[in-house]
């Protein structure tokens, strides 16, 4: 078959075509109004990878997409999205807690269930040539969701702190506590 018979088969089926085409049309109006209006609010934070203070090596650009996806792992984890429903503190609202009561019966922690829900409307897209994340978050209120993808970013920036400030807490608690030896105590120079 070539364009030519192509062309007349869609002439002699004019009124087919027609009919199909304003159906199709239709079809796309009415869900587009039918159905509930949902806002996407995205926020962006930069991810600053510094250069390794041991040995002054800068990780280079092929170690970069697994840094990245370490921190879109992060950004989606449940730790980070039990602190946004923490800090939100949403447990306070009554509507919330009804929500809740009927979802699960009064079962669980109120910031984990929350949290769940936060991570199915949730989008995290890192780009590609530079160490920019993007976070969206999806919601029926335009307000909502912006308030979120901005939770979403501080609660990131906390946890990313926390991991790396951690480790020097918990080494500096060994040396803290560890027992004294005659050779670890330190005395004063006696004046000559």
């Amino acid at each position: 078959m070539n364009f030519s018979q192509f062309v007349a088969i869609l002439q002699a089926r004019w009124k087919l075509s027609a009919a199909l085409l304003g159906l199709v049309l239709l079809a796309t109006a009415a869900f587009s109004l039918l159905s509930p209006k949902r806002y996407t609010a995205t926020a962006s934070v930069v991810v600053d990878v510094k250069p390794d203070p041991i040995t002054g090596l800068v990780l280079g650009p092929v170690l970069n997409p697994s840094i990245m996806a370490t921190q879109v792992d992060i950004i989606q984890s449940s730790r980070v999205a039990t602190r946004v429903a923490r800090n939100l503190k949403l447990n306070n609202n009554p509507l919330v807690r009804e929500q809740w009561q009927e979802a699960t019966g009064g079962a669980g922690d109120i910031n984990d269930w929350l949290a769940r829900n936060f991570l199915t409307q949730l989008e995290v897209r890192p780009s590609r040539e530079s160490n920019v994340i993007s976070i969206g978050f999806q919601a029926p209120d335009p307000a909502f969701a912006a308030a979120l993808a901005n939770a979403f970013v501080q609660a990131y920036i906390d946890t990313a702190v926390e991991l790396r400030v951690d480790p020097a807490k918990q080494y500096s608690g060994f040396l803290t506590n560890a027992p004294k030896t005659p050779a670890m105590r330190w005395r004063r120079p006696r004046p000559a």
